[in-house]
């Protein structure tokens, strides 16, 4: 439960923000102190973690000395704080939510590089995709390549995706924007294409 229940000020507390809006740091300092459970209780319940809420705790508190010489209601100064708190969470919240996603990007990328590289894929190994190879084998690169390029964009970029860099199909999703039937029918398309256009036996590529 976040203990950030605003009791009614005293007076003197409203001397305390008075003071402290014209600078006064020891006044702010006990204001600190009369908040400072409740506000690292907001912290820790939006970061789940003591430390980050330490450090964002900090971060309101010295967000509110720099703002404090705006507040408006100083007989509302705890909501004034317990607002600058959400925000400053909010803003945390999205910033590392943002650094996760990155991390996680360069992760998945280099992870299909390194598949790519030390997994032989269909079309370099010279082969069809889904053809048996022995049709396929004589059939040089520039061949194979020049083909491709002929082939429809969409049915390209979906080979290019799931044979070259080896992506799963939930992956070419996200990739292209099209769901699964999509791509298994502009694979198997691919296929067919491919086998034609390079005078492949249709029979032995059944998929």
């Amino acid at each position: 439960m976040i203990e950030s229940v605003e009791k009614e000020p005293s007076s003197s507390e409203l001397d305390l923000v008075n003071q402290a809006s014209r600078g006064d740091l020891r006044a702010f300092g006990s204001l600190v102190a009369n908040y400072q459970r409740a506000v690292f209780n907001i912290a820790l319940y939006k970061s789940r973690n003591y430390f980050d809420a330490e450090d964002l705790t900090q971060d309101i508190f010295f967000a509110a000395f720099k703002a404090l010489s705006t507040i408006k209601a100083p007989e509302n100064f705890g909501s004034w704080l317990f607002g600058i708190a959400y925000n400053r969470c909010h803003k945390w919240y999205r910033r590392e939510r943002t650094k996760i996603l990155k991390i996680q990007e360069i992760r998945d990328r280099a992870e299909r590089e390194d598949r790519s590289r030390h997994r032989p894929s269909a079309l370099s190994a010279h082969q069809v995709p889904g053809s048996s190879g022995s049709g396929a084998s004589g059939q040089s690169n520039p061949h194979l390549a020049e083909t491709m390029r002929r082939l429809p964009k969409d049915v390209r970029e979906t080979l290019t995706l799931k044979y070259l860099e080896g992506l799963s199909y939930q992956e070419i999703e996200v990739r292209l924007g099209i769901n699964a039937h999509r791509i298994d029918y502009l694979i198997r398309k691919g296929k067919q294409m491919i086998r034609e256009r390079m005078g492949l036996n249709s029979a032995g590529g059944a998929t």
